[in-house]
C-alpha cells in the first residue's frame, strides 16, 4: 500500500523570501524536498515583531501538519511554548537551541565559517580597518562577531575592528535605510570591508558597499554574484541540504528529536570561492584560509562562540 505523502510546513520569521538570502535558503529546501519526496508543502510567513499573531500561525500549521518548520531566534519562544502542545506532531526549528521531546533543533557552527571570512578580510583589507553590522545584538549574532573577530585577529593582530549592531531586538533585520547609514559610516572612517549578518537588512549595507566601491562579505547563502567585484566572500550554511536531510528523515520515519550542529567538520558551514570572487582573492589568500579550515576540523583551533564583554 502506497504511503500518503507527508504534510509539511514551513513557517518564516517574515515575509521574507526572496528580499533575505536567508529564508530563500529554507524556501530552496522545501521545495527540493517537494520535488524529490512528493510531500504537501505549505509556505507561510509569520508576523514580524508579533510574537502572538505567530504563535496562532504555529497552532493552526500544527493541526494540519505532520512535520513543522521554522526557523530563527525570534521563533525560538513561540515553538517553546507551542511544541508541547502537539506532542504526536514533529517539529524542526533552525538556528535556535531547543530540547523538547519532539523538537529536532538544528544549529550551524556560524562562528567557524566567521573565523574563516575573517582571516580572508583581515588578508584583503589595505587599510587595516574592518567592520561588522549585526542585525540584533543577540546571542546568535554575537556567534558570527566572536567567530569574525577571532579570524582576524589569527591573521593581524593589529587590525582596528569595528562592531555595530542595528538593534537589540528582531527589529534589526527590516532596516536595510539604517544599515546603510552606519555602512556608510564605517567606509568613510576608512573601512573597507564589512561583514553583515542581518537577514533582510544586509540589503542597505549592499547598496552603501555598491557606492562606494568597497568591499562586503554577505552571509547565510553564496551572494558573491551580487556586486562582482564587491562581495569579498560569503559565509555560507548548507541550509537547503539540511532541511532536505530532515524532512527525508521524517519521511523515512528517521525523524530525530534532540540538538544538532553542524560545522566545517561536516559541511554545514564554509566561506564561497566561485567564478565572481575569484579574481579578488590571491592564492597566497585560499592557502591561508584553507591551512586556518584544515586546523579548526583537526581540532587544533577552537573557534570562540561567545563575545567578551565589555568589547574592546
Amino acid at each position: 500500500m502506497d504511503t500518503a505523502p507527508l504534510r509539511v510546513t514551513m513557517i518564516y520569521p517574515s515575509d521574507c523570501v526572496g528580499s533575505a538570502a536567508y529564508c530563500t535558503a529554507f524556501h530552496i529546501g522545501v521545495k527540493g524536498a517537494e520535488e524529490e519526496l512528493g510531500i504537501i508543502l505549505t509556505e507561510v510567513n509569520g508576523i514580524e515583531n508579533d510574537s502572538v499573531a505567530t504563535e496562532l500561525l504555529l497552532r493552526d500549521a500544527a493541526r494540519n501538519s505532520e512535520l513543522v518548520l521554522t526557523a530563527g531566534y525570534q521563533m525560538g519562544d513561540v515553538l517553546a511554548r507551542v511544541a508541547p502542545e502537539f506532542p504526536d506532531v514533529k517539529f524542526a526549528i533552525f538556528d535556535v537551541v531547543l530540547d523538547i521531546p519532539n523538537v529536532a533543533s538544528v544549529n550551524y557552527k556560524s562562528n567557524e565559517g566567521s573565523f574563516l571570512v575573517g582571516a580572508v578580510a583581515a588578508l584583503k583589507s589595505e587599510s587595516n580597518k574592518i567592520g561588522y553590522i549585526g542585525g540584533a545584538d543577540v546571542a546568535l549574532l554575537q556567534e558570527f562577531e566572536a567567530g569574525y573577530v577571532a579570524g582576524i585577529e589569527a591573521v593581524n593582530p593589529e587590525a582596528e575592528i569595528t562592531v555595530e549592531y542595528i538593534s537589540k531586538d528582531a527589529t534589526g533585520f527590516g532596516q536595510p535605510e539604517k544599515a546603510k547609514e552606519l555602512a556608510l559610516a564605517q567606509y568613510a572612517n576608512g573601512i573597507d570591508v564589512i561583514y553583515v549578518a542581518a537577514g533582510g537588512t544586509g540589503q542597505g549595507v549592499l547598496e552603501a558597499a555598491q557606492a562606494q566601491q568597497k568591499f562586503i562579505i554577505w552571509v547565510d547563502a553564496n551572494g558573491n554574484h551580487l556586486a562582482p567585484g564587491l562581495v569579498l566572500t560569503s559565509m555560507t550554511k548548507e541550509i537547503p541540504a539540511s532541511v532536505q536531510r530532515i524532512i527525508r528523515e521524517t519521511a523515512d520515519g528517521n525523524f530525530m528529536a534532540g540538538i544538532r550542529y553542524f560545522g566545517l567538520k561536516d559541511g554545514g558551514v564554509s566561506y564561497a570561492v566561485d567564478e565572481h570572487n575569484q579574481p579578488l582573492l590571491s592564492d597566497d589568500i585560499i592557502e591561508t584560509v584553507e591551512s586556518l579550515k584544515t586546523k579548526i576540523i583537526a581540532g587544533e583551533i577552537v573557534v570562540p562562540d561567545t563575545v567578551s564583554f565589555p568589547r574592546e
